[in-house]
């Protein structure tokens, strides 16, 4: 019997070309990375370099002088505390405490005018019955977010079957805990 020999280590023929290929492939994509560096990257870079050197030559400069009057300051300075101390202020907790007031969905507010520098909220409001406007502004004087609670004005509106009574109560709004 003839024996068989099997050259599994050995290459094929064709991978040398592939390989060269492969090769030739790499070196015209960086090339192509190179060129388009030097062409198209490097006049953005040296662009840029010369507005910084620009910039950094202008902080060196003495600081531009304020043309706002001492007035005019002290009124922006005004503006700008009051929109701070406005955005401080505890919102999440003053909708959360109405909510509460008015969770039997039986009240729909129709205004709501928080003065928040004063502390003063008033509110319009429309309720199904004058029971639950009642119990509504019960419900507000027993939150500890709102004190001095007062129903300002009521109206019935007897032209719809309903007879929802739209008023408005006033209260002052506990800003701090």
């Amino acid at each position: 019997m003839k024996s068989f020999y099997f050259n599994l280590v050995a290459r094929p023929g064709y991978l040398f070309w592939l390989r060269g290929f492969m090769l030739l492939l790499g070196a015209a994509a960086l090339a192509a990375v190179a060129a388009y560096g030097q062409w198209v990257l490097y006049p953005k870079l040296s662009a840029q370099r010369e507005l910084m050197q620009v910039e950094v030559t202008k902080l060196g400069a003495p600081a531009p002088t304020s043309t706002l009057k001492p007035a005019e300051l002290a009124k922006a300075w005004q503006q700008a505390r009051g929109v701070s101390v406005q955005l401080s202020l505890p919102w999440q907790r003053f909708f959360v405490a109405l909510g509460e007031a008015s969770k039997n969905g039986n009240v729909a507010f129709i205004s709501i005018e928080p003065d928040p520098l004063k502390g003063h909220v008033v509110l319009v409001a429309e309720a199904r019955s004058m029971e639950f406007m009642l119990k509504f502004v019960s419900d507000l004087q027993s939150s500890p977010d709102f004190s001095e609670v007062a129903l300002q004005s009521h109206t019935i509106n007897k032209a719809v079957p309903e007879k929802p009574v739209r008023f408005r109560v006033a209260a002052i709004w506990r800003t701090t805990e």
